[in-house]
């Protein structure tokens, strides 16, 4: 009998509304972001009409009140998930746990959103004063606002270094003056200027600002690791969150090696991957001192 694979699409589309029909039974408040949840004005912006409109997701992404976090991992542990990666286990920002489902796409829980610069339950309280609904796989969905989807996208591409994203000539280049002007209040109100700035080409005004070098080396492609866990760490909120983010750049990922093997490394594999951690470290750092030696001397 042929085996019949429910195609990606439709699997994120349903995960999302199996979390939404969880969300109301439990009194969880979440929001759909990204994928299908992004408003059809940002897909069909006249500039880029040309653009293939498909936004290819290989999961499906959501929001949570920080508090209500616990909640939703109980409620989902319940229907089937289970946890893939902790929030400790993704990047730097820690911002998202993945929950994965025999039947369903995977899910990523986003307990903040990297670029939102404010206490992270102000920053949902705000998204979720404005949020609308839309039908996704027949469930009535709550997201962002459109001009906090703008600024969302916008944002997730600085982040990845995608500064031609179509996600951003959607959401700032076609955009109408009136709408970039209501992009730059929001990012304003969230804590998201320099964030904003790197997806828009204007980081340059915002030199020695705090997150500066994290954001010019995120939306420019660095590939230094170094400098981007110089850079990293140097905006850590506080000493401890700065500690806290060296360590874990440093420290290779047991949950990720025991995904790449397919089952849980042994203490050997795990001492060989902290050698060898340590050495690329070494080995990075010598090469950016090299690079920054190089600069003086030509500049004398």
């Amino acid at each position: 009998m042929e085996t019949i694979t429910m195609p990606s699409s439709v699997g994120i589309r349903f995960a999302h509304a199996a979390l939404q029909v969880l969300a109301e039974e439990y009194g969880i408040d979440l929001l759909h972001i990204k994928g299908p949840a992004v408003d059809n004005s940002l897909l069909q912006a006249s500039e880029v009409a040309d653009s293939p409109v498909a936004r290819r997701s290989i999961d499906a992404d959501v929001l949570v009140r920080p508090e209500h976090v616990d909640r939703l991992f109980a409620a989902m542990r319940q229907h089937g998930w289970s946890m893939k990666y902790r929030f400790e286990d993704g990047s730097a920002f820690e911002h998202a746990a993945t929950m994965v489902h025999p039947v369903l796409a995977p899910v990523d829980v986003h307990r903040r959103f990297p670029g939102l610069g404010i206490d992270e339950d102000a920053a949902f309280d705000r998204l979720w004063a404005e949020r609308h609904t839309i039908d996704i796989a027949g469930v009535p969905c709550p997201v962002p606002s459109v001009t906090a989807q703008r600024l969302m996208l916008i944002v997730h591409a600085a982040r990845g270094g995608a500064l031609d994203h179509p996600d951003i000539r959607r959401s700032w280049t076609a955009a109408s003056e009136a709408e970039r002007h209501a992009v730059q209040a929001l990012a304003a109100d969230l804590g998201s200027e320099v964030a904003l700035a790197a997806g828009t080409g204007r980081l340059h005004e915002y030199v020695g600002a705090p997150g500066y070098e994290l954001w010019l080396a995120l939306s420019t492609g660095e590939i230094s690791l170094v400098r981007i866990w110089a850079a990293r760490v140097r905006a850590a909120p506080s000493r401890r969150a700065a500690l806290r983010t060296a360590v874990r750049l440093l420290v290779p990922n047991a949950r990720r090696m025991e995904t790449a093997l397919g089952r849980r490394p042994t203490a050997r594999e795990l001492s060989r991957a902290y050698l060898a951690r340590t050495r690329w470290g070494v080995r990075e750092i010598r090469k950016t001192l090299r690079a920054r030696r190089a600069r003086v001397g030509a500049g004398r």
